[in-house]
């Protein structure tokens, strides 16, 4: 490296299962002449100057390139309101760092956000321990690089640049950064949120996270009956209202067949035997129909499904709905409720041969969506719906409906009660570096 504190934050544990990622974030002390061919071959998209301006002892040696950016973390106004006394700590000082220079801290991540995603970011202050390590240690914590990890980086500083024999001022002490992060917690409600205090958008948020984790989903397909919207639900509470009418108990065992077709007829023959003579076959369906219908005036989409749609348009997704149901079904459905122009592709089962488990009809939406199975998400609530999208090559997620168990999905890359229960950053974060390379 070109100076003795500059390192590599790359290669730490995050909770995505994969490693943060090499030459995507470095470190440093101020960056003299002396080190400049050195650092020169890192090929930085931004080397970021946390310095303030009384620091400035003579021209970085980057000024002027397109790469360099000062922004001095600490605000000369807040500064000059700050009582000493009152922190008598090193931690005391970060903490109170952390909202007193917010509005610098945020143009700070804003750049990071925004720096070229292909090429390195390097963050340096005049000895790259206190602003430098507060800025990295909130990047990795926001990928959920362990606190423990998160210390030991931070405590490297002080061994690298000699201070451990020093006052505690000058010290990198694990406890700091970690009670740090602990007010980050307590004070802001975590990372996300204070970031968002910040002023950063969502898909800012997104950018810093993907720097360290990189993702390359760019499609997001939905399953539609049973997971964007309950017809599961509809459409068995019309069939027992049906079989209550005369005087008889649905049976559910059996009631759910192994593919996403049709089976409306098996069921009305069924319900025709059970009758007996007498059974007027119209007569059941249209009563069965109207009393669907007044149920399907009130029905939306299920819980947190609009959030993820929303977040998928903003982080410039390609969305798309993939359902064994005819075409006049779905999109019956979503101009009931205003959705039709939330999804770039609508494909139905009446443009394919086969049925899921089949895999043709996600297929069919990857060609149309123009993504490659490993670049794209599948949303389904059935194991029939999960193996199709994993025939296709596709990260499989499952939101169970309200009649199928957890355990019969389970083949799923990732299951989950309500699609409330992950951000779609999250979710996306967790595919990417996964994905489904394996298949085919």
């Amino acid at each position: 490296m070109w100076s003795p504190n500059a390192r590599d934050v790359g290669g730490l544990p995050t909770r995505y299962g994969v490693p943060t990622r090499a030459r995507a974030l470095l470190r440093s002390e101020c960056i003299d002449a002396a080190g400049l061919a050195s650092f020169e071959e890192v090929g930085a998209g931004l080397v970021l100057d946390l310095r303030s301006d009384w620091e400035l002892k003579q021209p970085h040696p980057l000024a002027g390139s397109p790469a360099y950016q000062r922004i001095p973390w600490i605000d000369p106004a807040a500064e000059a309101t700050r009582d000493p006394a009152a922190e008598p700590r090193l931690v005391d000082v970060y903490r109170n760092s952390l909202t007193r220079n917010a509005a610098h801290i945020g143009r700070i991540f804003t750049a990071i956000a925004d720096a070229p995603s292909d090429r390195p970011v390097v963050v340096h202050c005049k000895a790259g321990k206190d602003r430098t390590g507060l800025t990295v240690a909130l990047l990795l914590d926001l990928v959920g690089v362990p606190r423990s990890n998160i210390a030991a980086d931070y405590a490297v500083s002080e061994v690298k640049l000699g201070l451990r024999d020093g006052p505690d001022f000058s010290r990198t002490h694990p406890s700091t950064i970690l009670a740090s992060l602990e007010h980050v917690d307590e004070q802001f409600g975590g990372i996300r949120a204070y970031l968002s205090d910040l002023g950063l958008t969502p898909p800012q948020i997104h950018r810093l996270a993907a720097r360290l984790v990189p993702t390359d989903v760019r499609a997001i397909v939905f399953d539609f009956d049973g997971l964007l919207m309950d017809t599961e639900t509809t459409m068995v509470e019309s069939w027992q209202s049906e079989w209550a009418y005369h005087g008889l108990e649905l049976d559910l065992d059996g009631f759910w067949p192994g593919h996403g077709g049709d089976v409306s007829e098996d069921r009305y023959a069924v319900l025709a035997a059970a009758v007996g003579t007498g059974f007027d076959r119209a007569e059941s369906h249209a009563r069965r129909l109207a009393h669907r219908e007044r149920l399907h005036a009130e029905l939306d989409f299920r819980p947190g499904i609009p959030e993820w749609i929303s977040a998928a348009r903003e982080l410039g997704l390609r969305v798309a709905i993939a359902s064994s149901s005819p075409r006049n079904w779905v999109v019956g459905h979503l101009e009931r409720v205003g959705a039709v122009e939330l999804f770039d592709e609508v494909v139905t089962g009446d443009e394919v041969a086969a049925h899921k488990p089949d895999p043709a009809i996600y297929r069919l939406a990857l060609r149309r969506l123009g993504v490659p199975g490993p670049a794209a998400i599948a949303v389904e609530d059935t194991a029939h719906g999960v193996a199709a999208a994993q025939a296709a090559g596709m990260f499989a997620v499952a939101v169970p409906n309200p009649f199928v168990t957890a355990d019969a999905v389970n083949a799923a890359d990732l299951v989950l009660g309500s699609a409330d229960e992950v951000l779609l950053s999250d979710l996306l974060l967790s595919a990417g570096p996964k994905g489904s390379t394996s298949r085919n």
